[in-house]
């Protein structure tokens, strides 16, 4: 059940940003700005690298709405959603050079997000559409309104195209007696009672090109690179791009030769002869690569170790976490606990 599950840490800035950009001082009444109070305190205590209880982020979406008194808060509170809320997710949609693969980064690194009901993508004809099944229970009505205007408000900022409108959305939720302020936030017809939350796009608009780029978030790819100048020891151009489009290849999921060579626009067979032709290995570059990323990563210590796993190709944490120990002898939060302790 959802109950047992999380949310990231990060969202909760999602909640404080929109309380301070909608202040209500002017109209509160004591126990109003206690409640206010005791929210933001608790919200505060959620740092990027933690999670909150699926439990906290609905109640915390239901002070809001009572608060402020109006029916569809879900939708605004998510039309405030910034690449600095969504943790590693932010980052690497903003190093996507087209939306169809920051949506492909969204599907593989959503559950860094928010656990328990993933969404799924569907192709059918001129539309692409991500649904979420609820394999483990429903949400509330202001959290799927969160999500559903979150990716919305998120795509429109991505391309840079505030008129960018979905063509369908379903909510799993009665419908309400004003669907007037969805059609208006959303720019499309709504449809409630639904099987699934989904929303639907025009196919076309995955060719569109991702215009936003926030120099402080890509911090994380930097290091990426910084790393990888221990791994590279030459200048040379070919070697450049294999490592260029071996992180991509991790960050989908696929960290294979035939992935890689796809990027670069060859045959593996080509790809793995320019390789010997360097005395070089691919499982052995990965592994270097992928130890060197770890170890960067876990000094840094601004990232989860699922974060990390994903991030280096792994479907999950216990794989990451039994290959770190396998090249250094001992587990990534140990070796993590050890570096904060020789400060």
């Amino acid at each position: 059940m959802l109950v047992n599950f999380n949310v990231a840490g990060d969202l909760a800035n999602l909640l404080l940003g929109y309380l301070d950009a909608n202040p209500l001082n002017h109209r509160m009444v004591n126990n109003e700005a206690l409640e206010i109070n005791a929210l933001r305190q608790q919200l505060s205590q959620y740092s990027a690298n933690s999670r909150m209880p699926f439990t906290d982020w609905w109640h915390a979406l239901a002070v809001i709405a009572k608060l402020y008194q109006k029916p569809h808060i879900g939708l605004e509170v998510g039309a405030c959603i910034q690449p600095s809320h969504c943790g590693v997710l932010g980052y690497l949609s903003l190093s996507c050079e087209y939306l169809a693969e920051a949506l492909q980064r969204f599907e593989r690194f959503q559950r860094l997000l928010y656990e328990g009901n993933e969404a799924f993508t569907r192709i059918d004809e001129d539309q692409v559409t991500f649904s979420w099944p609820f394999d483990y229970g429903y949400s509330t009505r202001e959290s799927d309104e969160t999500l559903i205007s979150s990716l919305v408000s998120y795509i429109r900022m991505l391309v840079g195209d505030k008129a960018l409108n979905p063509t369908r959305i379903g909510f799993v939720h009665s419908k309400p007696e004003d669907i007037a302020s969805y059609k208006k936030m959303l720019g499309c017809d709504v449809e409630f009672d639904c099987r699934n939350t989904d929303i639907s796009f025009p196919i076309s608009m995955l060719t569109l090109k991702v215009e936003k780029a926030d120099p402080a978030l890509r911090a994380l790819l930097d290091q990426q690179a910084n790393a990888l100048l221990d791994v590279l020891p030459s200048g040379d151009h070919f070697e450049q791009q294999f490592y260029k489009y071996l992180l991509r290849a991790m960050q989908d999921g696929k960290p294979l030769i035939e992935e890689v060579a796809r990027y670069m626009n060859m045959s593996s067979r080509t790809l793995h002869r320019r390789l010997q032709e360097r005395n070089l290995v691919f499982k052995e570059l990965l592994q270097k690569t992928r130890q060197q990323l770890a170890q960067q990563y876990l000094k840094e210590g601004r990232l989860t170790l699922s974060e990390i796993a994903l991030l280096l190709g792994y479907s999950e944490q216990s794989a990451f976490s039994r290959a770190f120990k396998q090249w250094l002898g001992i587990t990534p939060l140990r070796f993590q606990k050890s570096r904060d302790v020789r400060g």
